[in-house]
């Protein structure tokens, strides 16, 4: 457990390996932070993983954002910061709209893109948009019974719970905002990154078609449908995430 200051914003940080040679940086999506991911991470071998809570979520400082953009900016200070220089970013949801948005602008540290449950464009229910301003318990409670597949635990869906009620409505909304006017679909086949793209068989707020689009105009791709799992996919189903995880990260050159 860390910190590191980036301009006024103190922002939250785990690591492990310190030493390898290549990162895995991990990056939630709206109103989460670094819980969104399970811990079975840290027992990659070989490789460092770097998981972080995005300003103003979690145990960081600072202010949310409000566009994907502004965001991509920020972690490429981050990595930048951290003196790290051959990074495969994972992102979830707005984390991989995030992880788009840096593979077009192409970084020199940037290695591979994990993509979950995101899309090249992220349209927000109205219902959340609106809703987060006028209740945001009770929208924090639509959330989570769209977030979720049929196989998830209660505890698994009150800890999503309890982060984003954690988390200052003003910057959730933001969040979702910045998902809402993201789109970067006539781009996406200009990306030339070996990209691991995994979506769920029951994901209600990313449907997997997002996921099928992905993999259909990025050309170095693959793509990895987890059964069963809903937008949470990652802490649902750990073990079929870290089985496609491994099997990407071996691909990598």
């Amino acid at each position: 457990m860390a910190r590191i200051q980036i301009g006024t914003e103190s922002i939250y940080y785990t690591r492990t390996n310190d030493q390898a040679l290549t990162i895995l940086l991990f990056i939630h999506g709206s109103g989460g932070n670094h819980k969104s991911w399970p811990d079975c991470l840290r027992s990659l071998e070989k490789i460092g993983v770097v998981l972080m809570d995005l300003p103003g979520h979690g145990l960081s400082s600072g202010s949310g954002r409000t566009t994907v953009l502004e965001y991509a900016d920020f972690v490429d200070d981050f990595v930048s910061a951290m003196g790290l220089s051959r990074v495969i970013v994972a992102g979830h949801s707005l984390g991989g709209a995030i992880v788009l948005e840096l593979a077009l602008k192409q970084p020199d540290w940037l290695a591979g893109l994990v993509l979950v449950g995101t899309g090249a464009r992220l349209r927000v229910h109205a219902d959340i948009l609106n809703g987060i301003g006028q209740d945001y318990p009770k929208t924090v409670d639509l959330i989570c019974r769209w977030a979720f597949g049929p196989d998830a635990s209660k505890e698994l869906i009150d800890g999503s719970r309890k982060a984003l009620l954690d988390t200052d409505p003003g910057v959730t909304r933001g969040d979702f905002i910045a998902c809402n006017a993201f789109d970067v679909a006539p781009q996406v086949g200009d990306i030339p990154y070996p990209t691991l793209i995994v979506s769920a068989s029951d994901d209600r707020l990313t449907p997997s078609k997002y996921g099928a689009y992905l993999n259909q105009h990025i050309k170095n791709s693959q793509f990895c449908l987890i059964q069963r799992a809903g937008h949470m996919m990652t802490i649902e189903k750990p073990e079929a995430f870290m089985d496609s995880l491994t099997v990407f990260i071996e691909s990598v050159p």
